[in-house]
């Protein structure tokens, strides 16, 4: 008698998708260099320290919410803005 062998058909997996780790880069070196570059050239140029501040306090608002923006999430919004409205009510 004779008998049937069955093939077994693979099955497709799905490769695990793993995020990099974040690792320190040139975007983070170039910053960490150049806000107390900027704010010690304008230092220099007699702006007030009170308006360096300032300028410099915008800027990496401007950038945290460009990671915010470009990483999605309404947690990290909504806490950014939290973090912003209690750091501007000096709490």
């Amino acid at each position: 008698m004779p008998t049937e062998t069955t093939l077994a058909v693979p099955v497709p997996v799905e490769p695990v998708r793993t995020d990099p780790a974040s690792r320190f880069g040139a975007p983070q070196a170039f910053t960490a260099v150049s806000f107390p570059v900027l704010g010690g050239a304008l230092h220099v140029a007699g702006v007030p320290l009170q308006d360096i501040f300032v300028l410099l306090g915008g800027c990496g608002a401007l950038g945290a919410a460009a990671v915010v923006a470009v990483g999605g999430g309404r947690r990290r919004a909504a806490a950014l803005a939290g973090a912003v409205l209690r750091a501007a009510a000096g709490k």
